[in-house]
């Protein structure tokens, strides 16, 4: 049964250029065929050296495909060498026909380094993307140029498929298929997939076009014509389209110029096809070396400034040079964001920032940031937003027998009244915490990730934690990140038999150890801010998402502490830019992804900013 199938893979091809050879044949008298020398001699070296240059063109449009693949399946391979391996890849496989095989093969020669799997990966994704962005670019020139009747559906599948498609990238960065998790383009590097696509197929269609005779047809007719026949080839499978392309284009042309179509069309093979595909057989004869790779700076997240970004280790973050510093990158789906601040805040941090964005195909973000980095990015063009406010509690002048903590004291004597004993630095049972955590994500819904950390217990052997128990039940438990000179708020978890002021009393605890540790200030995390308080549609918006984010308790839990409000920022190039950062740094808290293998034996998952979040918030 294989066999058979193998079989009837290699001969669909050739049956179709065998029925496209006869209907040509009908078509084309042999009178008209023996026309085709002279013809081809007729084409002047003006048109030739046309032709080469716009097919050049092409190949640098080409050649992009690759750059935006390597992007979405992070190779960490250059955009000079996905460029060389994109131009060698598609002219062999566009000319030797086979072309997810044979373009396989030829960026698996150029890049060894890769191994045969990634390069076919690679190979899928530039063909799949291709076709897509073809019907895309093909459907929108047949329904803006003379084309077809028939184009019509195209057209509309086109114009249905763009906001859709785009709707679908964002919401599902990710396919899943059984086990397997598959990453799906940007929005950035789709769009740039449909640029290059459109560069590409309008060089090679004016490539053909200055082959043609003077006066055949104008290039916004042979326009669609060369779309649309380029995809019946594409759909072919045969080398280079051979068959369908011809028959479509010679059936849809002017009778009287049969024979100067066929002798642009065999001119355009030579230019478009031929000589590529032996500049590149040239170039396989010396692959390219792979780079000498170094670590720019080991992922001691201790080193940050603001503890809080260990958050990141559960979440894909990593430490990376932006400009000519370390900070803190954290990759969604859409953006490379910089999360908090970088240890040395320098001029170039933002253009850095942007280099790292643009290597990835994602738009380059800023999140909660403090002041000065706020003020940079203001200054630098940048659309900037006051999204949240931390509570900063200063352990220098902490005292619970300040009056204005007088609302915490009761809390504190609630939860004593109730016997509850807090043990610090200990870890809880794993099995008991792991159920805590289970049984409050039942109360208040699945737990939110992100830029949160999650419950886990590789994750949290490497916090400062502090439980409550009432006897031998555990019934609460918190945990902070530690950095050289803060500490920070991660999660909290609370069973329905935590007494009044467990919470409370939990944090009190960590806050009265950090101190005697010499910790100079503890975040409670962030709650989230209203950017313009002066206009109703900032106010209106601030409300909605606290409700989303847990209500007022969240704000009235951490003002018991009496802390020091600091504002945070999120930035982006452009306001679009900014706003689509958020809505995918929303998605990511709200849907995140599995946890890292390490991780992987406890799904459950939470956050600061979520701890005491009522049912409705979640």
């Amino acid at each position: 049964m294989v066999v058979w199938r193998a079989a009837l893979r290699i001969s669909f091809p050739i049956l179709i250029l065998i029925g496209c050879a006869t209907l040509l044949a009908r078509q084309v008298p042999m009178d008209v065929v023996a026309t085709l020398p002279r013809q081809l001699a007729d084409i002047t070296a003006l048109q030739w050296t046309l032709a080469a240059l716009l097919t050049a063109g092409s190949f640098l449009a080409v050649a992009q495909y690759d750059v935006q693949a390597h992007r979405t399946l992070g190779t960490d391979v250059s955009a000079r060498r996905g460029r060389i391996t994109g131009a060698v890849g598609i002219a062999i496989g566009q000319t030797v026909g086979f072309g997810l095989v044979s373009g396989a093969v030829a960026r698996w020669r150029m890049l060894p380094e890769m191994g045969a799997g990634q390069a076919l990966k690679l190979s899928t994704f530039v063909s799949l993307s291709f076709v897509i962005a073809w019907a895309c670019v093909t459907g929108l020139i047949c329904a803006l140029l003379p084309a077809p009747a028939w184009t019509m559906a195209l057209s509309l599948a086109a114009l249905i498929l763009l906001p859709v498609g785009a709707a679908l990238l964002f919401w599902c960065p990710t396919l899943r298929v059984g086990k397997h998790r598959i990453p799906l383009p940007s929005l950035r590097v789709s769009g740039a997939i449909l640029f290059w696509a459109m560069i590409d197929m309008v060089l090679a269609a004016a490539a053909l076009w200055v082959l043609l005779p003077a006066g055949t047809l104008s290039f916004l007719t042979v326009l669609p014509l060369f779309m649309v026949a380029l995809g019946c080839g594409l759909m072919s499978n045969t080398p280079g389209g051979v068959g369908p392309f011809e028959l479509v284009l010679v059936s849809a042309l002017p009778l009287a110029a049969e024979a100067g179509v066929l002798a642009a069309i065999l001119a355009f093979r030579i230019v478009y096809y031929a000589a590529p595909a032996c500049i590149a057989m040239a170039a396989m004869l010396r692959p390219l070396p792979a780079p000498h790779r170094s670590v720019a700076h080991a992922s001691d997240w201790q080193r940050m400034p603001r503890s809080e970004v260990q958050a990141l280790r559960q979440n894909g973050g990593r430490i990376e040079t932006a400009g000519c510093a370390p900070a803190p990158i954290w990759r969604t789906a859409q953006t490379e964001t910089l999360f908090t601040d970088p240890p040395r805040l320098r001029k170039d941090a933002l253009k850095g920032l942007k280099q790292v964005a643009a290597r990835h195909g994602r738009v380059p973000v800023v999140y909660k940031c403090g002041a000065r980095l706020a003020r940079m990015a203001r200054q630098a063009g940048w659309a900037v937003l006051h999204i949240a406010n931390d509570a900063i509690v200063d352990l220098a002048d902490y005292d619970i027998a300040s009056p204005s903590r007088g609302r915490l004291r009761r809390k504190l004597r609630a939860a004593d009244r109730a016997g509850i004993i807090v043990r610090s630095n200990l870890l809880p049972d794993p099995d008991a915490a792991a159920q805590l955590d289970a049984d409050w994500q039942a109360r208040c819904g699945m737990a939110r990730g992100g830029s949160m950390g999650r419950y886990c217990p590789d994750y949290v052997s490497r916090q400062w934690v502090v439980s409550a128990y009432s006897g031998n039940i555990l019934v609460a438990f918190a945990t902070f990140h530690r950095g050289s000179r803060d500490w920070c708020l991660d999660i909290m978890r609370h069973s329905d038999a935590a007494p009044d002021g467990t919470m409370q009393a939990l944090v009190h605890h960590a806050l009265q150890e950090a101190q005697a540790m010499g910790v100079t200030r503890v975040s409670l995390a962030s709650v989230i801010a209203c950017p313009d308080p002066a206009r109703a549609a900032w106010r209106w918006a601030a409300e909605r998402a606290m409700l989303h984010a847990g209500g007022t308790g969240l704000r009235q839990f951490k003002s018991a502490f009496a802390p020091r409000w600091v504002p945070r920022y999120a930035a982006a190039p452009s306001w679009f830019a900014l706003a689509l950062g958020l809505a995918d740094i929303a998605r990511s808290v709200r849907a995140p992804g599995p946890l890292p293998d390490a991780n992987a034996s406890a799904p459950h998952q939470e956050d600061e900013n979520y701890e005491l979040a009522s049912p409705s918030a979640a």
